[in-house]
């Protein structure tokens, strides 16, 4: 239990030091690009730098273990997504921290859509043309994606509606995935657009669709998987800071302000929108309230579509 003069002076001088935003997926994904967008602005309005560090692993349960074992003082915070905050919990015994019990909610930060994406040599540019491509293929087709992700679950309800087969292929963030789907390795992904747009810029990805209800404006000329006849399918990701349960509420209502007031930062905001993700803000009670009701949400499709660790 935090007493009472340690409460004042949390309020009164944090920070004293510098900030620690754990990224729990490698170098090169969406939650690595935007929490180094975000950090940059956060650690000019906290006067203290903020540095990312990259603890990968464990499709984001090492890293966001890190932090629900930290001290909580505020010094180390957590750049939170949906694996490892609402689903990975439902599916893996190995995941030993409890999102409610372990870790304070501080504010919403972006959302954004996920891409279709197939290899450059792949002789498909739309749906359509992939799913024939996929069906007369004797293998099944290579889906990079990692445990427990909303990509992981869209490739599955794609897979379901267009009567396609999977190969499941592992990785420990969409970076290495697309590295090996750029190379050949894999032949298909359903990926953050943030994380995908650096591949498509180059030529050694293809977008078939975007999975969002209208199209986006960094890519406008590609058509929505609703437009091409598969109907209300649509999957996003949700990017947010969390802290360590027990942090003093003048730290965590500080770094709320202070998120808040970077996620409204025009710059912050024209950054993160060119690689294909809204800046979004929220109190510390609406994030927790969003945190919630995705729990609930992906229970039930994990249980629909019997997702275990060892898939």
């Amino acid at each position: 239990m935090t007493t009472g003069g340690a409460v004042v002076a949390a309020e009164t001088t944090y920070p004293t030091k510098p900030v620690r935003l754990v990224v729990p997926y490698p170098p090169g994904g969406s939650l690595d690009i935007i929490a180094r967008v975000l950090g940059q602005k956060l650690g000019v309005g906290l006067g203290q730098s903020v540095v990312v560090e990259n603890r990968a692993g464990a499709s984001g349960a090492i890293g966001t273990q890190v932090v629900a074992r930290s001290a909580p003082d505020g010094y180390m915070l957590l750049m939170g997504s949906p694996t490892p905050i609402s689903i990975l919990p439902n599916i893996s015994p190995a995941v030993t921290y409890d999102v409610e019990r372990d870790l304070a909610p501080v504010g919403m930060v972006a959302t954004g859509p996920h891409v279709l994406v197939v290899g450059s040599r792949t002789p498909a540019s739309n749906v359509k043309e992939f799913v024939a491509f996929a069906k007369a293929q004797a293998a099944p087709i290579s889906f990079g994606t990692f445990l427990g992700s909303p990509q992981d679950l869209a490739g599955y309800i794609f897979a379901r509606d267009t009567g396609i087969q999977l190969q499941r292929v592992s990785y420990r963030g969409s970076g290495p995935a697309l590295n090996d789907l750029a190379s050949g390795v894999i032949q298909f992904m359903v990926v953050e657009l943030a994380a995908a747009l650096p591949f498509l810029e180059s030529g050694h990805v293809k977008a078939i669709g975007i999975a969002s209800p209208k199209r986006s404006a960094v890519l406008p000329d590609l058509p929505t998987i609703d437009e091409q006849g598969l109907k209300g399918f649509e999957s996003s990701g949700w990017f947010g800071v969390l802290a360590r349960a027990g942090t003093p509420d003048p730290v965590l209502d500080r770094l709320a302000q202070e998120v808040r007031r970077a996620v409204s930062d025009p710059e912050v905001k024209e950054k993160l929108a060119s690689v294909g993700v809204t800046a979004t803000s929220s109190t510390r009670e609406e994030f927790a309230a969003h945190l919630s009701a995705e729990r609930v949400k992906w229970r039930r499709a994990v249980v629909e579509f019997g997702i275990k660790p060892s898939e």
